[in-house]
This record gives structure tokens, C-alpha cells and sequence, in this order.
């Protein structure tokens, strides 16, 4: 293909690119649906349909590389290829499975997370004036970099690396993990409590939605996607009206990367979620093939071994399922790190006091309140996910920036409602057989913008560990405390709340 500077450099369908200037030689490298001013900037380009894009097929792909082997001059070839879009046959067309245009899926590692979130960053803070309502000044870009630096407190270490200040450490390096975290974490709750403007974060919101959805690997129907796909256009065209507007020369912020999440709900159907196209995982078993390379003498034929070691493994675990390690069964819940309750704490008006007060009132069958019951307290949990759920007590900071992992979520038995939690002690009872948590409960939950938020409990409440679904992060401004879910692969699927909407309409 000719590229994304070409003039129809989207490798998916025969949509044209538009010019921002009207300097001759200024190239067609932008992708507006319905540009200003489109006659004076860009004669001849039609105004599209996003219903009905012209999708590139493998006969007409054919055709074009015949033409090229045709042409029989320079100016010939360059006259195709500027009406293709297509320069020559790829090697890749030597495989048995090469079908165009479906061969190169979209990569979402790069597409979503280092393409789209930096670039729509730096219309905010560096691309927009001042006067735009999408601007954000430096001021407020700093404060937001601080915040998120303050976040690292209570996020989980298993949930990414360090995420630095984006706003001074944009231009050093700022890793792809961590334009995932102000993705999913971090820009729409500061975003709201900053006071961006309400537009821009709600178009930003659906953004959110629809990365999460793509990149949730779960089994889609065809009404799932048509849904998809019109959320999709709707995002383009308010990111349009809100990005470009009447000014032409704002053209250049609807570059090819913002474009090509219209061809999202396609690459599902052809492929599953679009995750597995996603370059990090080859990246990542790249890394892991390298640390186990020992030979020197023969490298490649160690490379070789392992992968295909790999692949035998894979092949026999689908013809025999039963051989597959009963660690990855789920585990009941386990405890670690235990507590050992001290004298002075069995009396009234200290936690463990109040802690097994709470007990007793909510279990049924344990008698009258005793503090001399025979009773464990354990400051760490693995739950049956795998994940390490500590708490306050069983909380352990080092270094500059110490991790919370004290904080969870559960599904609630009454209406099926998340329930967020920050978990104070776990307690084991033997007889009747009871593993409990006792914790704060988030409360006054709302959600805004499809994210939750609400208030720590001072009452204390218990639940069954077994009830205990996930760790979560949580981000606090003031007494509001907004929950940070893990990416979408481990998240539950919820509507958005239109509370927020309604409210800034």
C-alpha cells in the first residue's frame, strides 16, 4: 500500500484524504467526514457516508496489481497507484491465506494507545488556543499530571508499572501502558473533577466505551456490532463538530489513526476481538523467547525449540483438556500473612472489638458477642482469580510511592449491582465454617460518564471472601473516590448512566 500520506492511504477502503491548506502541493493526509468549505479546500472529494464506505475487495486489489505489471511508463504506475492506493504485490501474498484487505489486521497496541490517546493529548494542551473549548491550559494540564502521579498511591502494582506526569514527561519516552492508564483510570475522573469541558469529556467517554468493548474478548452478535458501529459513527462525527467545526485548516486533527476505529466492528467479524491482532502480544513473546535463549553455539535452532515446544504443549491441551494443571481450576479462597490479636485489642472501642461485633450481629448462629472466640485474622487473601487482595491491616508500604491493594470488588446477591469495598481484616471462623472480610463499602454510588464513583462508609460491614470478585484501584478527590477497574478483559460489561449527561445538557 502507498501510505497514509497517500491520497488513499487508508488500507481498509477507497476513502479519499482531505487537505487542510490550500498551499499547492499540501498533502491529502486527513480523513473528516463532512469537511468546511470542502469545494475551496478540497474539489472533487465527496462527502461520505459512514453507512456505506467503499470497502476495498481482493478482485479489484488483483486488478490493480495487474495494471502495475502493465504500465508501461514511471508516470503510468504513479497515475494507479495515486488512484488505489495500492504500489505493489507484498511478499505476504505468497501465503496461502493472504486475502486483501483482511491479511494486516488493525493493531490496537499502537492504534488505540499510541496513536489516538497522545495525539487527541496534544490538541488539548499543546495543537488548540487558548480560546477553544477543547484547550486545556497549562496550568490545568499540570495539576492533572500531579494527580496522576498521587494516583500511583492506590493503584495496584499488578495492574500496570509507575504512570508518570504526562504533562511534563510527554516527550520522554511516555510508554504505551501508560496512555492506557490515563485511558481507562485516569483522564475522565480528573477530567470531571478539573472541570474540562463537558462536551469534550463526553466524547472522550465514548472513546472509552468503545475500546473497552473492542478489546474485551468476548463472543459478539451481529446486533452487538451494528451497535458498535453506529456508536462509532456518532463518536467521528460529534469528534468532527467538536475537533474541526466551520475552520477548514482544523482539518489536520482528523488524522487516519482517529478514522480507522470506523473499521473496529469489521476486523471483529473477521477476526474475534480486536485484541489478538494487537502487535504487544508478539512483542511480548519475542521477550519471553529471548530471556530463555542459553545457546550460543546454535541460537536459532534454541528459538526453534522453544517455540515449537510451545505449540506441542498448546496442541495437546486442545486434543486433551484434562492435562491442563489443576492451578488453573478455580481455587477456593486462601489466606496469608496472619495477625495476631493482641489483649489490649479485645476490648471495647478498638478495631478488632468493633470488627467482630459486625461479625456476630451478621451472622447468624455465633452466639452472643465474645471477644475470646476462637477466631483467626489473616491480612492477606488470594482469591480464587489469582489476585492478592490485602488490607489495611495486612498493608505494607516501601519505597516512594507505596501500592494500596486493600480495595475490591463484589458483585452484590440482591440486584446484581457492583459493590466497591476497602477491606480493614479477613477472618476465618472454623466452627461454623465462615471466611469473612470486613471492610468500609463505597457508598452513595452513582455512575458518570459510564464510571462510578461515590463516598467511603464509616459503618463497617462484612461479606463472604468468596463473594469477592476482583482487586480494584481507586483514585480520591476530597471525600468523592472514584474505583479503577482492571483493563477489559477482567472488567463486567454495564450501561452508561446518563445522570452526568442530563446534568451539563
Amino acid at each position: 500500500m502507498a501510505g497514509h500520506t497517500a491520497f488513499h492511504g487508508d488500507r481498509f477502503s477507497m476513502v479519499s484524504g482531505a487537505r487542510s491548506s490550500k498551499t499547492p502541493g499540501s498533502k491529502y493526509v486527513y480523513y473528516p467526514v463532512s469537511p468546511p468549505q470542502n469545494d475551496t479546500y478540497n474539489p472533487g472529494r465527496r462527502i461520505y457516508d459512514l453507512e456505506s464506505l467503499p470497502i476495498r475487495n481482493e478482485k479489484d486489489y488483483w486488478e490493480t496489481i495487474r495494471s502495475l505489471g502493465n504500465a508501461n511508463s514511471k508516470n503510468r504506475q504513479n497515475l494507479i497507484v495515486r488512484q488505489t492506493g495500492v504500489v505493489r504485490m507484498p511478499l505476504a501474498a505468497a501465503s496461502p491465506a493472504f486475502v486483501h484487505p483482511s491479511f494486516f489486521p488493525l493493531d490496537p497496541f499502537h492504534l488505540f494507545f499510541e496513536n489516538i490517546v497522545p495525539f487527541m493529548w496534544d490538541i488539548w494542551t499543546t495543537i488548540s488556543s487558548a480560546t477553544e473549548p477543547v484547550h486545556i491550559s497549562k496550568e490545568k494540564a499540570a495539576k492533572f499530571g500531579r494527580l496522576v502521579v498521587e494516583g500511583r498511591k492506590t493503584l495496584p502494582s499488578s495492574f500496570c508499572g509507575p504512570v508518570r506526569d504526562p504533562h511534563l514527561k510527554r516527550q520522554s519516552q511516555y510508554k504505551a501502558y501508560e496512555w492506557m492508564a490515563l485511558l481507562y483510570w485516569y483522564i475522565l475522573p480528573i477530567g470531571i473533577e478539573l472541570e474540562f469541558d463537558p462536551w469534550v469529556l463526553k466524547n472522550f467517554a465514548e472513546l472509552l466505551h468503545i475500546i473497552q468493548f473492542a478489546m474485551t474478548v468476548k463472543p459478539r452478535s451481529e446486533n452487538e456490532l451494528d451497535e458498535l458501529q453506529q456508536r462509532i459513527n456518532q463518536f467521528l462525527i460529534d469528534y468532527e463538530k467538536l475537533y474541526v467545526g466551520a475552520d477548514p485548516t482544523k482539518i489536520s486533527r482528523c488524522r487516519l489513526c482517529i478514522f480507522q476505529l470506523v473499521h473496529v466492528p469489521m476486523h471483529i467479524r473477521w477476526y474475534g476481538s480486536i485484541r489478538l491482532g494487537s502487535q504487544a502480544t508478539v512483542e511480548r513473546a519475542i521477550g519471553e523467547a529471548g530471556h530463555k535463549i542459553h545457546s550460543k553455539k546454535s541460537p536459532f535452532a534454541n528459538m526453534a525449540n522453544i517455540f515449537f515446544e510451545k505449540e506441542v504443549v498448546k496442541a495437546l491441551l486442545l486434543y486433551y483438556p484434562d492435562l491442563k494443571s489443576k492451578q488453573e481450576e478455580k481455587q477456593k479462597p486462601t489466606f496469608s500473612k496472619v495477625i495476631n490479636v493482641l489483649k489490649r485489642e479485645r476490648k471495647p472501642g478498638q478495631p478488632f472489638y468493633d470488627h467482630i461485633q459486625a461479625i456476630f450481629q451478621s451472622c447468624a448462629g455465633l452466639g452472643e458477642l465474645d471477644c475470646d472466640f476462637p477466631i483467626d485474622r489473616w491480612g492477606k487473601c488470594n482469591l480464587s482469580n489469582g489476585q492478592v487482595l490485602s488490607s489495611v491491616l495486612g498493608e505494607t508500604s516501601g519505597g516512594q510511592f507505596p501500592r494500596s491493594r486493600c480495595h475490591f470488588e463484589a458483585q452484590s446477591q440482591m440486584d446484581g449491582q457492583p459493590i466497591f469495598g476497602k477491606a480493614l481484616a479477613f477472618f476465618e471462623i472454623e466452627e461454623p465454617k465462615y471466611c469473612l472480610a470486613v471492610f468500609h463499602k463505597l457508598i452513595n454510588t452513582q455512575k458518570t460518564l459510564g464510571i462510578w464513583r461515590g463516598e467511603w462508609s464509616n459503618s463497617i460491614e462484612i461479606l463472604e471472601v468468596a463473594d469477592i470478585t476482583n482487586v480494584v484501584g481507586v483514585w480520591a478527590y476530597g471525600n468523592r473516590v472514584y474505583p479503577l477497574r482492571k483493563y477489559p478483559a477482567l472488567i463486567s460489561e454495564e450501561r452508561f448512566g446518563d445522570d452526568w449527561e442530563d446534568e451539563n445538557r
